[in-house]
């Protein structure tokens, strides 16, 4: 959904999300929402900026970066961005920005509301989704998941290229 900012209203705007969608698709990975998306969002004009608060709340299927099982992920979102008009860009070359400038970004004449709210959704993803902590993951010999059976890879010979360091440690172990 567009809105054009002149067209917000000094008293601001007032969105409810609710949304069935399918998939959370960002460059080329896809995560698939379990449920439905929901949300608000209120749009506030004070002076040239654009002040967005809102919520979002989601769940969606990940995958465990250690075992590859798929598990849901619930996203909580509180946000709150300040936008410029571009306009607030021109004539500026290469300019240090203070930190508080830093968490600002610009908009047209037109704000894309959905692309800002998917975005805050893909941000509060774990870098490195994991099932639970105290997930195993996969043995790195044989594949077999730790989280479900053993596997008596760990007893495998070292490589020979490591054992003078392997001396070194056991040596410093008797100190």
């Amino acid at each position: 959904m567009e809105i054009k900012v002149t067209e917000i209203p000094r008293e601001g705007l007032f969105f409810e999300i609710a949304q069935e969608r399918g998939y959370l698709e960002w460059g080329r990975e896809r995560f698939p929402f379990l449920g439905a998306l929901k949300g608000w969002l209120r749009l506030q004009m004070m002076g040239s900026r654009l002040i967005v608060r809102g919520e979002i709340h989601a769940t969606l299927l990940l995958p465990c970066s250690r075992c590859l099982k798929e598990f849901p992920y619930k996203v909580d979102v509180e946000f709150m961005d300040e936008y410029l008009p571009a306009e607030a860009l021109e004539g500026r070359d290469e300019v240090e920005i203070s930190s508080e400038e830093a968490g600002i970004s610009f908009y047209e004449d037109v704000v894309d509301l959905e692309n800002l709210y998917m975005e805050k959704v893909y941000l509060s993803l774990p870098m490195k989704p994991l099932c639970s902590d105290e997930c195993k993951g996969l043995c790195p010999y044989c594949g077999v998941d730790l989280n479900v059976e053993s596997c008596n890879c760990h007893l495998r010979e070292v490589n020979s290229r490591w054992e003078a360091l392997k001396r070194v440690k056991e040596g410093l172990l008797k100190k």
